[in-house]
């Protein structure tokens, strides 16, 4: 082999690492990924930990299996429940409706009212905690390029920076300082471990709820957005795919 030839070896594989690479950055699992590493390090970032403590990805025992939480921030201001939508296009809904919908390059998508989805959050963690339910706020928070083209609830918002102002925003003393330590920790200890399998429980326990309403509770495995019920042109077989089809193609088996 000459010094050309190992060249020329030499070139392509650098060529492959760049489109592996470029490939990496815009799959729809790395900007899933990276829209939660981002609001973990906004929160983290911009809510004094003096006064908020913020636990992540929480998977917490609810009757019949377990329910994922993305983000949850403690403080004495009240429970702050968040629920993160990295998503595009246009959403269409309003607080009452069951189901909104998603418009992307002129295709509709159906998605479960996010803030019903994240009210079963709300309850898990009212159980767990066995506080009042009116000191703990339910947030969703869209972090993509999605905007919203009817009016929405107050606590559904629309970046970051909005959703960091909204928690702020509370003032009213709902928790003493002494309190606070006590229900991150009572979170904490009363989290399920996050792993593969708890993972594939919890997917198992969304998908044998009854109805569209049960599949569109489930989440992306690439990006973490919502699915929904969908059939197979060709087959006619039904599976569950992602609510930010075509920027993402995730889909599930159906059991």
């Amino acid at each position: 082999m000459n010094y050309n030839t190992l060249n020329d070896i030499a070139y392509l594989g650098f060529l492959c690492l760049i489109l592996l690479g470029l490939w990496f950055f815009r799959s729809a699992w790395f900007k899933g990924a990276s829209g939660e590493f981002w609001v973990r390090s906004a929160l983290r970032s911009r809510l004094g930990a003096a006064d908020y403590t913020l636990l992540n990805d929480l998977t917490l025992p609810v009757r019949g299996g377990t329910t994922q939480i993305d983000h949850v921030v403690v403080s004495i201001h009240g429970i702050f429940v968040v629920e993160t939508k990295n998503m595009s296009g246009w959403i269409f809904g309003s607080a009452d409706q069951r189901t909104w919908t998603q418009t992307f390059r002129r295709k509709k998508f159906k998605m479960q009212n996010p803030t019903h989805q994240n009210f079963k959050h709300v309850k898990a963690v009212q159980e767990l905690l066995g506080v009042p339910q009116r000191k703990i706020h339910n947030v969703v928070a869209f972090v993509g390029s999605a905007r919203a083209r009817t009016p929405m609830p107050s606590n559904v918002v629309w970046s970051v920076r909005e959703l960091v102002r909204y928690i702020k925003s509370f003032d009213q003393l709902l928790f003493s300082e002494d309190e606070v330590p006590a229900l991150v920790k009572k979170l904490s200890d009363g989290a399920v471990e996050t792993n593969r399998k708890t993972r594939r429980d919890h997917v198992n326990h969304v998908q044998s709820l009854s109805g569209q309403q049960g599949t569109m509770l489930a989440k992306c495995p690439r990006c973490g957005s919502a699915m929904a019920k969908r059939t197979n042109r060709k087959s006619g077989s039904q599976f569950l795919g992602c609510s930010n089809y075509p920027k993402c193609k995730g889909t599930r088996r159906i059991q």
